[in-house]
């Protein structure tokens, strides 16, 4: 199983695409040599990454440390761990056992990984949003999509008015029809995707919740939010995989669906119940 890496390096890598030029090349040049780093001074990691020694400060602010020297302190208690996955993309020539560990590897880091982001607060701010919202509205776009989908199911099984909208002008027309009561749930990796960012505004002027799952902790869809969800993803299972897994959206789903269920077990019951002996049926 591939170890968990420092927390400190996960908090660089979802933040490097919002990034400045100069504070990227800094971020990169951490997470391919973090052992070096956390051994380096301020003045060092500066020549080294080709940057200024202001722009390693202003990369240490931006991770929440109020310098330098704090930002090497946490590196090396944390003890930074290299990457056990190996990180080249299945080979045409890698054979089914080969592909099936590159895969499987990838998907269980991306859950170790996304434990290490994930605020717990938060999670707990969503499950009580949720828990009493009047009506509950999701979206997504693109290989999003079907997070969306199977997260209205979860939810509507745990007794909520849950529902899912992948189209882009019902998704800003029927979140502009939300109230105060109504929460909504959208997912948005990159945080930069304009139609989720316009549903978002839509809903938040009509006074709804906003829950959000981002990869992208300081994109303008993570502070439009009102509780921000931090995943961790990894594309890395071949070259330019758009298609990769958004396992980390649907543990997150199934972590509050099972809140919802397991704390009021008379709510998701009633729903759940009747259901199931319907489809039972179907079964013989």
């Amino acid at each position: 199983m591939p170890a968990p890496k420092a927390e400190v390096l996960l908090r660089i890598e979802n933040l490097l695409r919002s990034l400045n030029s100069a504070e990227k090349k800094t971020a990169q040049f951490i997470l391919d040599n973090p052992e070096r780093v956390a051994e380096m001074t301020i003045s060092e990691l500066a020549t080294e990454s080709s940057v200024s020694e202001s722009t390693v400060f202003r990369l240490c602010r931006v991770l929440d440390y109020p310098g330098f020297r704090s930002f090497r302190i946490d590196m090396a208690r944390q003890g930074v761990v290299l990457e056990a996955v190996p990180q080249e993309p299945v080979q045409p020539n890698d054979d089914m056992e080969a592909i099936t560990n590159k895969v499987f590897h990838i998907t269980i880091q991306t859950l170790q990984e996304t434990l290490q982001v994930l605020d717990f607060a938060e999670m707990e701010r969503a499950y009580l949003a949720l828990k009493n919202a009047a009506k509950v509205l999701i979206i997504a776009l693109s290989v999003s999509r079907t997070s969306a989908m199977i997260a209205a199911d979860k939810f509507y099984f745990a007794g909520l008015d849950a529902t899912a909208e992948t189209d882009i002008h019902f998704q800003i027309m029927r979140a502009g029809l939300l109230t105060p009561r109504d929460v909504l749930f959208a997912f948005s990796r990159s945080g930069d995707t304009r139609d989720i960012i316009e549903a978002t505004q839509a809903a938040k002027a009509a006074g709804a919740t906003i829950i959000g799952v981002t990869n992208n902790p300081r994109s303008f869809f993570a502070k439009l939010v009102d509780i921000k969800l931090v995943v961790k993803s990894r594309e890395s299972r071949f070259r330019n995989d758009l298609l990769a897994t958004r396992i980390e959206h649907l543990s997150v789903v199934d972590a509050l669906f099972t809140a919802l269920a397991s704390r009021d077990t008379t709510r998701a019951n009633a729903r759940y119940k009747p259901m199931y002996d319907v489809v039972l049926g179907k079964q013989l």
